[in-house]
């Protein structure tokens, strides 16, 4: 017996030994390829860097003032390498991106779906999820949804004149996030929710906690970048504790006293219900995300996913086309994801378009100005249309302006290389080298951006033709942002009402300190963003 224990003592250390050794040797990735980078503490890599800053992509950006357009890092033994060379950029993400299909997983989309969503999927996977998704962005759909959006923002609407009627400093951060949660849910899943009035409301109070500061998903998260190897061991392990919870909440009740109901479990869990009930209802009439994906629905559990192929069917040569169909678990996984990307990404967004009307008087005289010749300013309640909206061209820019100053998800811009490359000056980058990019280097990189300083907004510089990679918020390339033209126009048609009637007025510290220390978890935000309101036609009385 004592013997048989030494000999499985002795294979574990063996074993240890063996996996330190291979950590060891990889640190060496970046001095073979004679790429500069900070130097790595063995294990943790440059992780423990990353959380001496408020993170990493000014982690990223402090690095690339020191090394350079290209450089390297390693989170835990994974190396990263970082671009903001604009030319390597569009070779990585337009002309071979073949060879770049794949991006790095998430470990928190990784946690909770049973199957790949569009984010994580990789490959062929990808390509059937974004040809069955696609067309509901398309000009055609978005028109549909207008109406949509128009009646969240007239609830948006009504809680602004409230808060003019206080005359007080208010979180209108607060109100952008509640006003995107129903214009996701009502727009993609056809749920007619009223989170703008009921503050309480599961859907919202879920979808808030799933981006709150959360130590149990921080650990997850270092876990995964530390244990690179056991990414999918990990994913299945934090899945399996998220579905005990929910398991013993909802079958054995006294344990809710123990265990708090995991957000994300429960927003997949209302997913699953809402394909059911869709299934069982047919086809509603409303044209949104997940009727598009039911209409595509597999009977299947798993779609083997295949390239298109020739098959000879008598003397004739006919094409087998890619499976274009989607499974219930990829749509549920679908339904998690587009939920996440389109609440706090495009509220962010909205909240810093404020934040620079505020602070900027003279922008928002201009952009009133510009709003003021495509409507008429005596009629607050009219609709800008989709039509009307893509007219705008200084209001497109003025979007743009702030996207480029203010990126909202860098950490989602990354690719994994499927076949090994080459960089001019440095060499072959082996298979399966993780790329990301060090987005502020690129946003304010003068020689793009110039002659006007980068470090002032200034929208006219939208007007001049950029390199096409100098502007990349939403990613680049076939694997862009899907959502990209329904946040733009959901975020232009809230502006324009919202600056027909009022002028944002800054309050000082009160607006300015938040955006001076702004946290990066997976989404780069302020912590509140307080304004007064005040409206143009008592401005000019």
């Amino acid at each position: 017996m004592f013997f048989l224990t030494g000999i499985l003592i002795a294979l574990l250390l063996v074993v240890i030994v063996i996996y330190l050794w291979n950590i060891r040797k990889a640190y060496d990735f970046f001095i073979r390829l004679k790429i500069p980078g900070p130097p790595p503490t063995f294990f943790f890599g440059n992780i423990l860097d990353i959380t001496k800053t408020r993170g990493t992509s000014i982690a990223i950006k402090q690095w690339g003032n020191k090394y350079g357009h290209i450089f390297g890092y390693f989170a835990g033994h994974t190396p990263i390498l970082v671009v903001s060379d604009p030319d390597v950029l569009q070779d990585v993400f337009i002309k071979s991106f073949s060879k770049f299909h794949s991006r790095r997983p998430s470990p928190i989309v990784n946690q909770q779906a049973k199957d790949v969503s569009l984010f994580n999927a990789f490959g062929l996977r990808w390509k059937r999820q974004r040809f069955v998704i696609n067309p509901t962005f398309s000009s055609s759909k978005l028109k549909q949804m207008s109406p949509l959006i128009h009646r969240s923002i007239d609830m948006l609407m009504t809680k602004m004149n409230e808060q003019y009627d206080r005359g007080e400093p208010f979180d209108i951060y607060t109100y952008f996030k509640r006003f995107t949660m129903d214009t996701i849910w009502s727009c993609g899943f056809g749920l007619d929710t009223d989170m703008q009035n009921n503050v309480n409301d599961p859907y919202l109070l879920n979808s808030q906690l799933i981006f709150a500061q959360n130590k149990f998903r921080r650990v997850a998260i270092i876990l995964f970048m530390l244990l690179s190897e056991w990414r999918k061991v990990l994913a299945f392990l934090f899945r399996s504790i998220n579905f005990t919870r929910y398991w013993l909440r909802r079958y054995i009740p006294v344990t809710k006293r123990f265990f708090k109901e995991s957000p994300a479990t429960w927003i997949m869990k209302q997913a699953d219900e809402m394909i059911e009930k869709r299934k069982q209802i047919g086809h509603t009439g409303r044209t949104d995300l997940l009727q598009l994906m039911l209409a595509s629905m597999s009977d299947e559990d798993f779609i083997q996913d295949r390239p298109a192929s020739f098959e000879k069917i008598g003397d004739t040569e006919v094409e087998t086309p890619l499976v274009r169909k989607i499974t219930k678990h990829e749509i549920s996984a679908n339904v998690f994801l587009f939920m996440i990307a389109g609440y706090e990404t495009t509220s962010t967004a909205l909240s810093y378009a404020t934040y620079i009307l505020a602070t900027h008087p003279e922008e928002q005289r201009k952009l009133q100005e510009h709003i003021d010749a495509h409507f008429d300013p005596e009629t607050e309640h009219s609709m800008p249309t989709y039509e009307n909206v893509l007219e705008m061209d200084y209001l497109d820019m003025f979007i743009r302006e702030t996207l480029r100053m203010f990126p909202i998800v860098p950490a989602a811009i990354n690719r994994e290389s499927t076949e090994e490359f080459c960089i001019e000056n440095f060499g072959i980058v082996p298979k399966g080298t993780l790329i990301t990019i060090d987005i502020y280097s690129l946003h304010f990189n003068p020689d793009l951006w110039g002659p006007s300083d980068p470090q002032e907004f200034h929208p006219e510089r939208f007007a001049t033709k950029r390199h096409p990679m100098g502007w990349i918020p939403f990613g680049a390339g076939s694997r862009n942002c899907v959502g990209m033209r329904f946040a733009l126009l959901e975020m232009k048609m809230l502006l324009v009402r919202l600056l027909k009637t009022y002028t944002l007025i800054d309050c000082g510290e009160k607006t300015h300190k938040p955006f001076e220390q702004l946290q990066e978890t997976f989404v780069i935000t302020p912590s509140e963003l307080c304004v007064r309101l005040q409206r143009r036609d008592e401005q000019h009385e």
